[in-house]
């Protein structure tokens, strides 16, 4: 019963991982773009979106 919980466990935080690398990679380009021209928007909104990836 212990290895099965185990397995579930490794795949919720494997999900959680890919799904919060995935938020940091999007951040890290919209922080990268030269093209914008209002960055603290860009830097908040980043902030946010890495703040509710953390909550999941």
């Amino acid at each position: 019963m212990r290895i099965i919980k185990a397995i579930r466990n490794a795949k919720r935080l494997e999900k959680e991982n890919a799904e919060l690398r995935k938020a940091i990679e999007e951040a890290l380009r919209d922080l990268n773009d030269t093209d914008l021209t209002n960055k603290s928007i860009v830097i908040m909104s980043a902030s946010i979106r890495l703040e509710r990836a953390l909550k999941r």
